[in-house]
């Protein structure tokens, strides 16, 4: 005869985890400002020149 040996049924386990945040993402108050090579604190963005062209679609 067949000797078929089965396994043991292990049922799937599921776990969730609940995640409160006390603050939303970049909603604090606190400003940080990394000081360049020379030590002086950047605080505007640079901004390059404009890109002025006509794009087909």
């Amino acid at each position: 005869m067949n000797d078929l040996k089965k396994e043991e049924y292990t049922s799937p386990k599921f776990d969730m985890f609940l995640i409160e945040m006390e603050q939303g993402i970049a909603a604090g108050s606190a400003k940080v400002l990394p000081p360049n090579s020379g030590g002086q604190v950047q605080e505007e963005w640079t901004q390059g020149d404009d890109d002025n062209r006509t794009i087909e679609w």
